[in-house]
Formats: C-alpha cells, sequence, structure tokens
C-alpha cells in the first residue's frame, strides 16, 4: 500500500494527491491538485496559463 510519501503532491500545497479528478491543463501540461480549493485557487492565480478543460471532480467505476 503507498503512503502520502509515494503519491504524486499537489502543485499548488505540496500535499499527497489521494483523489482523482482534480486537475488542469495548462502550458506546462496536466497539472494535478488535493482538492477543489487547491485547483479553484491555481487557476485564480494563474488564469493566463490555463485551457479551459472540463474535469469531473468525481468519478464513478462501473
Amino acid at each position: 500500500m503507498l503512503n502520502g510519501k509515494d503519491k504524486e503532491p499537489c502543485v499548488l500545497c505540496g500535499q499527497p494527491v489521494e483523489i482523482t479528478g482534480f486537475s488542469l491543463t495548462t502550458s506546462n501540461g496536466v497539472q494535478k491538485f488535493c482538492c477543489a480549493g487547491c485547483l479553484s485557487i491555481y487557476q485564480l492565480l494563474n488564469e493566463a496559463d490555463t485551457k479551459p478543460t472540463i474535469t469531473p471532480l468525481l468519478t464513478k467505476k462501473k
């Protein structure tokens, strides 16, 4: 089992990304976040660098 140190860090705060779906496409590629709050703050601070994408926050596997 992976612990927090083995998971990719949030681009904004550095916490482990434990939930998928909080990502954003930028000119530097796909950026991953630990929560909707970090994603939103990053968008506000980097509006010119982000590309419009539709990313489902929660996805169900069938």
